[in-house]
């Protein structure tokens, strides 16, 4: 009895070969599930480019828009209240001028 049975030499030779096979087996599910992921992961960047290609068309317009406003408004500003604060310091001027030729008339 001084040599080992063949028959645990097949047993624990084939408990080896069974964890190694699983072993291989749980690596190439996982590499399995990561390309899934990379792929699902690939969509969704491609999405976010759109979006972001979207946004930057909303932001454009919307640059525009804030652009005309502005331009319209420095517009009225230059036609309409530029020339009425002027009209309203002449007469404020005129009233004190005014006033002040009142009040030695009195």
């Amino acid at each position: 009895m001084d040599s080992i049975p063949s028959i645990y030499w097949m047993i624990i030779i084939g408990v080896f070969t069974g964890f190694v096979c699983f072993v291989l087996y749980q690596l190439a599910m996982l590499l399995r599930e990561s390309k899934g992921a990379v792929v699902d992961g690939r969509k969704l960047i491609n999405e976010a480019e759109e979006t972001i290609d979207t946004l930057n068309d909303i932001l454009e317009d919307v640059t525009e828009i804030v652009t005309t406003v502005k331009g319209t408004v420095y517009q009225v500003n230059s036609a309409v209240l530029v020339p009425l604060r002027k009209i309203t310091t002449v007469m404020g001027i005129t009233s004190g001028f005014l006033e002040g030729f009142s009040s030695k008339k009195k």
